[in-house]
């Protein structure tokens, strides 16, 4: 990262493949992690936990599920989402539409490698659970 301002157009940034979904990296530098990501209608992640980021989303566009030990909750767009570390969740879309949001990641060095190896191995073709929980585990995340 320079010592300069940056603007990253809406355009830009480094289009990945999440198994499935469209993660565009808007930022990845400093610790620093942000991405937007696109979440087709039935499309998430289950219940699972890091150890060391804490996540925010800032919805954008339609319409997040979002899933923890307490039960479930609906994000919508100009909502903002607080995931600390430690703390099991999951989110899923569970409507007809898109959604997008902003996510973050403090700190993000970690996240990025583990979304960047989803990246490759969806390359490879079709990915296995059990490859989705050991890309997940070398990276401190864990399913529940």
């Amino acid at each position: 990262m320079t010592s300069q301002i940056a603007v990253i157009a809406q355009s830009s940034g480094e289009q990945l493949n999440i198994l499935g979904t469209v993660m565009v990296v808007k930022l990845d530098a400093d610790g620093v992690f942000v991405a937007e990501n696109v979440v087709p209608p039935g499309c998430g992640a289950p219940l699972h936990v890091h150890d060391a980021e804490d996540e925010i989303f800032s919805i954008l566009e339609g319409e997040l599920t979002l899933i923890s030990e307490a039960g479930e909750t609906k994000a919508r767009p100009g909502d903002t989402v607080w995931l600390p570390r430690g703390v099991p969740h999951g989110f899923r879309n569970a409507t007809e539409q898109t959604v997008r949001a902003l996510v973050f990641a403090n700190p993000g060095a970690r996240i990025a490698a583990m979304f960047r190896q989803f990246d490759r191995a969806c390359s490879l073709g079709p990915v296995v659970p059990e490859r989705i929980g050991a890309i997940c585990a070398e990276h401190g995340v864990h399913f529940q």
